[in-house]
């Protein structure tokens, strides 16, 4: 059964009655105490944190933020607007285009923050391993999950940036199969999308400028 955004909405503060719903012309916000019960390799942590999910009413076409009030200092993963570092943008991108749930992404980006925020303040790592930050971080998605070169991340990238799929044609990745049967699943709905295009161009532009420190055009200012 397909629900709809608002459906999702209330059936997660139906199961998070201490959350508070507040509602504007263009998002969702839900404020207050998040409870959970997670499990990860029968480790199991409960509790209750601090929140706020700012959800935009173009979901999936923007992806959710999340606030937490309660966090350790020397934890990175911490946007300068003060919203959560949940994972890379090609990550969330590609996982929404598959199951575009909030509920979905809430449990697989928001509940693993929080457990892994919990384990950091108790044993000062990370229960899933980490990403390096900045911009090798955001790198490492394409070169490990999605097994490409850095060169043939690029290739990708002036696919997206210049609109021009092709599903016919030869992948990128070598593989010797046509695009639309292998990385043109991922291409393809960012191409559709301006939104994610958008996100995914700026997250490729940290890639290429190395976090903006390689900006020749900012450098010459």
């Amino acid at each position: 059964m397909n629900r709809t955004l608002n459906d999702e909405i209330l059936c997660l503060l139906d199961k998070q009655p201490l959350l508070k719903m507040f509602e504007s012309e263009k998002e969702y916000k839900l404020s207050g105490m998040y409870e959970y019960s997670l499990e990860h390799n029968g480790f199991i942590d409960q509790g209750n944190r601090k929140i706020e999910i700012v959800v935009n009413k173009k979901f999936p076409d923007v992806l959710p933020k999340l606030f937490v009030f309660d966090y350790p200092k020397e934890m990175e993963h911490i946007y300068v607007d003060g919203s959560v570092c949940l994972a890379t943008i090609g990550e969330m991108i590609n996982f929404i285009n598959k199951t575009p749930s909030l509920l979905a992404f809430v449990d697989k980006f928001i509940n693993s923050f929080i457990f892994s925020l919990d384990w950091f303040e108790k044993y000062k790592s990370y229960p899933f391993g980490e990403r390096e930050h900045g911009y090798k971080g955001l790198l490492d998605y394409y070169l490990n999950d999605l097994n490409l070169t850095f060169e043939q991340y690029k290739k990708m990238l002036l696919i997206i940036a210049n609109n021009r799929y092709r599903g016919h044609s030869q992948c990128i990745c070598g593989s010797n199969k046509r695009l639309r049967d292998c990385h043109g699943k991922f291409i393809l709905p960012i191409i559709k999308n301006e939104i994610l295009k958008n996100m995914f161009l700026y997250e490729g532009y940290l890639i290429l400028t190395e976090d903006g420190k390689n900006d020749k055009n900012k450098s010459a200012k």
